[in-house]
């Protein structure tokens, strides 16, 4: 039998009636979401089913058309990644990771947020000591040193998840992190999801690959045609119930 999720916590994001469409077509249809501080929230659907639409909006790659966002119920409003970044704390760690494959990884983690001194020249001592000691927490294995462009795909995933943790976002939303790397460095990355969720933040991770979402998401969205279908609590489910829930 398959639980719906009932959650009696104080949400850290509340959405209500979340609309956004682009043309004719409505990519979210007045949704309405909770989203609980420390928990992992499985985002799934077929294509376009509108999820990754709604996540954009969170994290402020495009405004809604109607409806509301609270943050610590606060009404707010995004205009920007950046503001979303700042005000919201959400990092999103997008599925190509948009980060610079020739810069080394303590560059990639300040990039775009670098520490100076006097407001004018760059600290690259202190990025960098700071970008040691995250990866070092994180058991990545990776040294600041390394250009990223000569690390894997899951080490990139790393470095994108270490920025999460370094600028301290409660939220960190993960567009198919599993998709594009080796079997081998799936469990990596899920590994650091535990991690992320050990730390006390919230992950949102958007995946097709069912049984990941499986092994570490304590309830499950499920989106229909740009609206929530289902939201479900992540026991003893299934892949098949997951299957059957988003068809």
């Amino acid at each position: 039998m398959v639980e719906v999720a009932e959650v009696a916590r104080t949400p850290l994001i509340s959405v209500r009636g979340l609309v956004k469409s682009f043309g004719p077509i409505r990519a979210v249809d007045g949704v309405s979401l909770d989203i609980y501080p420390g928990e992992v929230l499985g985002v799934i659907g077929d294509n376009g089913a509108g999820k990754s639409t709604f996540l954009s909006l969170l994290a402020g790659f495009h405004r809604p058309d109607a409806g509301r966002l609270l943050y610590r119920g606060r009404e707010v409003s995004l205009g920007s990644p950046r503001v979303a970044r700042r005000r919201l704390r959400i990092e999103m760690v997008y599925q190509d990771l948009r980060l610079a494959p020739d810069l080394t990884v303590w560059e990639n983690l300040f990039l775009g947020e670098e520490l100076r001194v006097l407001g004018v020249l760059s600290n690259r001592r202190q990025m960098r000591a700071r970008a040691e000691r995250v990866l070092h927490e994180l058991n990545t294995g990776i040294r600041p040193d390394d250009v990223l462009s000569e690390l894997s795909g899951g080490e990139q995933q790393s470095v994108a998840i270490a920025r999460a943790i370094l600028f301290d976002r409660d939220v960190v939303i993960m567009d198919e992190p599993t998709a594009a790397i080796s079997v081998g460095k799936v469990e990596e990355v899920l590994r650091l999801v535990r991690e992320l969720k050990g730390y006390g933040k919230t992950v949102l991770l958007v995946s097709h690959r069912l049984e990941d979402v499986l092994r570490v998401a304590d309830r499950i969205v499920v989106f229909y045609h740009g609206r929530i279908r289902r939201v479900l609590e992540n026991r003893g489910l299934q892949v098949a119930d997951l299957v059957h829930e988003m068809f």
